[in-house]
């Protein structure tokens, strides 16, 4: 239950402490096989222009009986999985194109800076209106030389006895999009179903080129392509340095951009207290510059630890030191170190109050006692089970005079 300042209970003071932030530029994100592919095209004022392209193998399978000599292609489909679909509105219908890879995928790691060549021409376009759903599955008819010459190619055969001709003849396909920015899963429900009839056949057979086969994903990556020029993040050139952009701060995925909280304030605090039990600590910032329904931030952001480095920092034994939860243990008793567990504490995106909040009591006590030092936070947007640093292309920008600590505490008696 959250107290009330308002409501002077005795022996409970309140206490206000404004935070500042930073933005700080992380290295190259790792974005191969988380999944997802990101693609599509942003812009705002803060963040400027951020184009995501979206790259994957195909499979096929070999369980699956092939055309056979004279079989007649009835249809095809194109089935793209969306995880979920950003824009500033999504009244009108949004662009996506998919292209053919020119070269081939290679078993190594990619990150955000990396592309590949692909056809610049378009092998599917399409116009889709996600107004009522975007994490939905979307089926799409295609007909086109590219499908007619893949049909030709099943029923021959040659290109489909292992998997590196087939890759020879058709590396993967590159997913592009405009005015919004696309998050598609990879898997069985994103590729190609052939449907065909052979001689004598009375029904359609089905055969799937997919971007992952049963539990098996394609490998995949994304890359992206960021233009901050005429923006406040224009000056932000090094690499995990942090930067005062002055009235605002922010933070984005996969472009690689996280927030920094300083939370210096509270020392000059602290040292007037003696005695003292905090209550309750909240930490709010808010509400967002954005409040669109349809271009809505990480649901929720990670506060780990960090310094001057604005590096993560972590424990003896690698785990980085994270804010713990309300109510479990801030220390690591055997250790003396901050606590780890598999279930931090999270700042939560309320969505009608366009806020982040989470509670910070636990955390506070322990920093008053010197169990643990005081730290500033790195926020990354995910939760301890799910990174959604390189899975999504959600962003977030807030005016620093509303980051605050909301502080109720109260003094120990003395005898």
């Amino acid at each position: 239950m959250e107290l009330d300042p308002n409501n002077n209970q005795i022996g409970v003071s309140y206490i206000e402490i404004p935070l500042s932030a930073d933005v700080v530029q992380r290295d190259s994100i790792y974005t191969t096989n988380a999944g997802v592919v990101q693609y599509g095209r942003s812009e705002n004022d803060f963040f400027g222009i951020t184009e995501a392209i979206g790259y994957s193998r195909l499979f096929f399978n070999r369980d699956v009986a092939r055309p056979k000599e004279g079989a007649r292609l009835d249809s095809v489909k194109l089935n793209i999985s969306f995880r979920e679909v950003i824009a500033e509105e999504l009244q009108t219908p949004k662009k996506l194109s998919i292209h053919l890879l020119q070269e081939q995928i290679q078993d190594k790691d990619y990150y955000s800076f990396d592309g590949l060549a692909y056809d610049p021409v378009p092998t599917f376009e399409a116009t889709i209106d996600f107004r009522a759903k975007q994490d939905t599955i979307v089926t799409l008819p295609v007909d086109n030389a590219f499908t007619d010459l893949v049909f030709e190619e099943l029923v021959d055969g040659r290109y489909f006895g292992d998997i590196f001709s087939f890759r020879e003849f058709l590396p993967g396909l590159v997913f592009k999009g405009e005015d919004a920015s696309f998050s598609t899963r990879v898997g069985n429900n994103t590729g190609l179903i052939f449907y065909y009839t052979n001689d004598g056949d009375t029904i359609s057979r089905a055969y799937p080129i997919a971007t992952g086969l049963n539990f098996n994903l394609a490998r995949h990556f994304t890359q992206t392509v960021i233009d901050r020029t005429g923006t406040p993040t224009e000056v932000v050139q090094e690499k995990n340095k942090a930067y005062n952009l002055g009235q605002f701060a922010g933070g984005k995925s996969t472009y690689g951009m996280v927030m920094k909280l300083n939370t210096s304030p509270l020392d000059q605090f602290l040292d007037t207290l003696e005695n003292v039990t905090f209550n309750q600590v909240i930490l709010e910032f808010g509400p967002l510059v954005s409040d669109t329904s349809a271009n809505y931030p990480p649901q929720f952001l990670k506060m780990f630890f960090t310094n001057e480095t604005n590096q993560i920092l972590v424990r003896k034994d690698g785990l980085p030191m994270m804010v713990q939860q309300d109510g479990t243990q801030q220390v690591d008793l055997v250790t003396g170190e901050p606590a780890y567990s598999d279930r931090p504490a999270i700042l939560a995106h309320l969505r009608d109050e366009n806020i982040y909040r989470q509670f910070l009591t636990s955390h506070m006590n322990a920093v008053y006692r010197e169990q643990i030092p005081r730290r500033d936070f790195l926020l990354f947007p995910g939760t301890a089970q799910a990174d959604d640093f390189a899975n999504s292309l959600r962003e977030y920008q807030v005016d620093q005079s509303k980051i605050k600590l909301r502080i109720f505490y109260s003094k120990g008696r003395t005898l």
